[in-house]
């Protein structure tokens, strides 16, 4: 009997996990190369990874061929070794987010294994991570975060692992918690070790783990510098002003400038939590009161304590600071996974605020339904699909009516157990459906790269490139280029080309006329239209191209495009 119950256990695990590699399939790897890179973050990384790989220095990170100091190098790594081993192509350039997501999954699995001693827990937290907007929209795009948050995580779950362990195995786990430590360190900077000291040392007082706080974190510091130091030492020894600009710049005035990057609210995250957090944000009630009413045994107060903190610090952290942007609370989402999962797996007799909680959750798709519709009824166009994306528009609008549905009728069903996973079904249909009706004006305002690359094909292989500050980095990509030339506006490039080795790469207007004079076929390429100083540069009788906001002029007529 018992071999058979055992057995039993074993196929419903199984099958648990092929489920949720088949969700994570369908949301993170499938799609993942439908759509074309857009600008800013996704060509930027891709170019630095592509220059990188090109030039063979895997040491002080490049865009355009100019010094680039905003981040250190892991996170081009990964983008360098994908594009090496699948192409120059947007699944390669995006291939890294979606791996990271699935080392969050799996970071989670283990600890909810662990503390919660449920496979159902685990598995369920793994499902409402990946079906939680933020996580996918940030793992299928190409930003650093997803890497910066499987890191970051990773080291606080090993630590949190090694509290539970003998004194053998403890060590081992806390050297892992510093490798992953130091690897978010070399992918995001001072944060990695800032966020698991505000986490981990007030949980570890308030579970009063005060030997392994004082006598046994110090192997975390000692392996977290040690993985970082070999190329610390190398960027100090070629570029010593990495590490000024790096600290000062990046970290001290984005976090307390009143110039600082992305300055926004403190109120910045909450209002966008309900979008970010969809669907599950919205049964995060309900969870709670499952879990405050569960058997302690079960809910385990120190596991529950643990990732309440996990969650909240972050997000109280960044909104102090004064930059902000929606994807720098990526990490909050596995913890926040982890306690509705525990809730969910507890909810038992409080059907009533999962009821409603779910209900909420569906005036979000609801919501946009009804002013698609209104939109429609009033003879108005819906913002940002032409009239000929009619397919698209009628394509979001069936998910939106079907996610309605599936989460109406898990309110209704609320009494049987299986019915806790429709929001995230629900939220599979919207995201399977996104990536194919992004409206042509997204496009046209985003994702300039075949643009730019259909223009470059029709020039000479001499071709001058001149661009502005904000299409370089596209246009760096596209054209295959670290040798352009800059004008108008010198953007995220300031800082390198105000180095000694880029001397003569930012043009005003009369160097871009002496440029021209000089007979070379020239390209300018701007976003937004150029200036007239830039246009009154250009002889006439030359080419001109459009592509929504973007537009390109060439010296030389061209037969062909």
């Amino acid at each position: 009997m018992m071999g058979n119950a055992s057995a039993v256990v074993g196929r419903y695990a199984v099958r648990r996990m092929l489920l949720l590699f088949a969700v994570y399939l369908v949301l993170y790897i499938v799609f993942l190369g439908v759509r074309p890179l857009f600008m800013p973050d996704e060509v930027r990384y891709a170019e630095i990874a592509r220059e990188m790989l090109v030039s063979g220095d895997w040491i002080v990170p490049r865009l355009n061929g100019l010094l680039y100091f905003e981040k250190p190098p892991f996170g081009y790594w990964m983008n360098a070794l994908s594009i090496q081993m699948l192409g120059e192509n947007p699944f390669a350039v995006r291939f890294a987010s979606a791996i990271a997501v699935a080392v969050s999954a799996f970071t989670l699995y283990r600890l909810g294994r662990r503390y919660f001693a449920s496979p159902r827990v685990a598995a369920c937290a793994v499902f409402v991570f990946l079906t939680t907007f933020e996580v996918q929209a940030v793992g299928t795009y190409s930003v650093l975060d997803s890497m910066f948050a499987a890191a970051l995580n990773g080291g606080i779950a090993l630590f949190a692992i090694a509290a539970t362990e003998a004194a053998g195995k403890r060590h081992a786990y806390l050297a892992a918690a510093g490798l992953a430590l130091g690897i978010a360190f070399l992918t995001k900077g001072f944060l990695a070790f800032a966020l698991p000291v505000l986490v981990l040392v007030p949980w570890l007082l308030l579970t009063r783990q005060y030997r392994l706080l004082i006598g046994q974190s110090w192997l975390v510091v000692i392996v977290a510098v040690a993985t970082v130091a070999p190329w610390a030492l190398a960027i100090d020894a070629r570029q010593p002003d990495f590490w000024r600009y790096f600290f000062w710049v990046e970290h001290v005035q984005r976090f307390a400038a009143e110039n600082a990057q992305h300055k926004a609210p403190f109120y910045y995250f909450l209002m966008y939590l309900p979008v970010v957090g969809f669907p599950w944000l919205f049964v995060l009630p309900a969870a709670a009161r499952a879990l405050q009413r569960g058997d302690r045994a079960t809910r385990n107060p120190a596991a529950v304590s643990l990732v309440v903190l996990w969650a909240i610090v972050p997000l109280l952290f960044f909104s102090i600071a004064s930059g902000k942007l929606i994807t720098y609370i990526l990490p909050c989402f596995l913890p926040f996974s982890l306690f509705v999962a525990a809730g969910l797996e507890q909810l038992h007799g409080d059907r009533a605020t999962y009821r409603h909680g779910i209900l909420a959750a569906a005036l979000v798709p609801l919501s946009l339904l009804g002013l698609v519709l209104y939109l429609g009824l009033q003879g108005n166009p819906v913002p940002g699909y032409g009239a000929s994306e009619t397919g698209k528009l009628a394509a979001l609008v069936a998910a939106l009516v079907f996610s309605v549905l599936l989460l109406c009728g898990g309110a209704i069903l609320a009494r049987q157990p299986r019915m806790r996973y429709l929001p995230g079904i629900a939220m599979i249909v919207i995201l399977v459906t996104l990536p194919f009706a992004i409206p042509a004006v997204t496009m046209e305002r985003k994702a300039p790269v075949d643009f730019i690359r259909g223009v470059y094909s029709a020039l000479p292989g001499n071709t001058i490139i001149v661009t502005d500050g904000s299409l370089l980095r596209a246009a760096s990509w596209a054209t295959r280029r670290s040798d352009l030339f800059v004008a108008e506006g010198r953007g995220e490039a300031a800082y390198g080309l105000d180095a000694p080795d880029a001397r003569g790469r930012f043009l005003s207007a009369n160097d871009l006329r002496t440029l021209v004079a000089t007979g070379s076929p020239v390209l300018v390429l701007c976003k937004g239209g150029c200036q007239p100083s830039t246009l009154a540069a250009l002889p006439a009788g030359g080419r001109e191209w459009f592509f929504g906001d973007f537009a390109a002029y060439a010296t030389v007529a061209v037969s062909h495009q």
